[in-house]
């Protein structure tokens, strides 16, 4: 009896064995993505796994140079700049809303007026002097608060400066280095502190209400706008800035970078993500593609898997 099960447990340890060999071959399909798509592309990957389970799909290291895809905020820039071997491919889009504490001691200050585009020009980038407004007209909490912006290949800082016509450097106040989640460190541990960020980082994407401690900054906008981004509901504020688009709130693209004679299961990925991965967009802080975009972006992959083919 005890050799039969000698030779179960031997039987065992050599298909999982066989199985190691057979997975070590496998070919790979590495995705780099900085830490605030992450959970996203983690949902992606294992829903891909449950119709796909022969495709090997994985994050990789942060040190990894080598990778298939590279999400990415599919700014202009980044698209001009690609080489004619890469292919961009939108997936959806984010948003950047100005946020603040709840326990800023200027709270009521600047709850009096809602922040137009001169305003927001004003107080978050070095304006030049001789185009402001007369001292009465200024923002008058403006020296005593903290603007931070980040710093980082992945920072949204970009998106936003650009979006008003300004560079990142052209950003007032202090730079935070890493990851955009340290824009809410730096506005917790300093309660003048005052930053932009993404849905994903804002939101308890649990609760889908706003982060505790954590308050938007009005903006000049009709009521019910403002009222529904004031309900601290992240799907009605996905939803609302899916259905319109406003001057004072940047909505830029993200996607993925790769090769266009990449791995041929790459493409049949992101036409996956395109077809049944945008319904987990918003749950992780994503607006969806709208259908025009989304039927452009899944014609150029289809365009790229026939061509891989040939």
């Amino acid at each position: 009896m005890k050799r039969l099960s000698f030779l179960f447990t031997l039987a065992a340890l050599l298909v999982s064995f066989t199985q190691v060999q057979a997975q070590s071959g496998q070919e790979v399909i590495y995705i780099k993505s900085p830490k605030f798509s992450s959970p996203l592309i983690d949902k992606w990957i294992s829903e891909y796994k449950t119709v796909n389970p022969g495709v090997l799909i994985k994050q990789a290291d942060k040190q990894q140079e080598n990778v298939d895809l590279e999400f990415t905020i599919a700014s202009e820039a980044d698209e001009d700049t690609r080489t004619a071997d890469q292919q961009i491919t939108h997936t959806g889009k984010y948003a950047l809303l100005p946020v603040t504490s709840a326990a800023n001691p200027l709270l009521d200050e600047i709850s009096k007026k809602k922040l137009g585009k001169k305003d927001i020009k004003e107080l978050f980038f070095v304006v030049d002097p001789l185009a402001e407004e007369a001292e009465s007209k200024r923002i008058k909490y403006l020296d005593q608060v903290t603007i931070y912006s980040g710093n980082g290949a992945s920072s949204g800082t970009e998106v936003f400066a650009s979006h008003f016509g300004y560079r990142s450097s052209d950003v007032r106040g202090k730079k935070i280095s890493g990851d955009d989640i340290y824009l809410l460190d730096a506005i917790k541990k300093d309660n003048t502190g005052i930053t932009f960020n993404n849905p994903a980082y804002l939101y308890d994407l649990k609760t889908r209400k706003l982060k505790e401690n954590l308050v938007l900054v009005p903006l000049d906008l009709k009521k019910d706008v403002f009222e529904t981004l004031a309900s601290t509901d992240v799907d009605q504020v996905l939803s609302l800035l899916e259905s319109q688009s406003f001057d004072l709130i940047p909505v830029q693209y993200v996607g993925f970078v790769s090769s266009k004679n990449g791995k041929k299961d790459v493409n049949k990925f992101l036409s996956w993500v395109l077809s049944e991965g945008q319904k987990y967009n918003h749950a992780y802080g994503f607006l969806q593609l709208d259908e025009k975009a989304l039927a452009i972006e899944k014609g150029l992959v289809e365009k790229q898997q026939l061509l891989s083919v040939h």
